[in-house]
């Protein structure tokens, strides 16, 4: 499921995440993987949105706010 970009920097590069299948590949190399609470609270939105439960608009929001609470969203100038 496709969602508006968030971009992440991460490990000396700018990433940019589309999809949720492309943020559990993020959460997936992400160090201490899904075990960080921030991480596993968007691994499980993430999950939501595939069973259909929440809206992707929801699911990014979730991992827009994991990326703001691990200090990785990218700020462009």
């Amino acid at each position: 499921m496709a969602f508006d970009i968030v971009w992440v920097a991460f490990d000396g590069r700018i990433i940019a995440i589309s999809s949720i299948d492309e943020a559990w590949n993020f959460l997936a190399v992400w160090p201490g993987g899904l075990h960080t609470e921030m991480a596993h609270l968007a691994g499980i939105v993430l999950t939501r949105a595939e069973a259909g439960t929440i809206s992707t608009a929801e699911a990014r929001q979730a991992f827009l706010d994991f990326c703001i609470d691990a200090e990785i969203l990218a700020r462009f100038d």
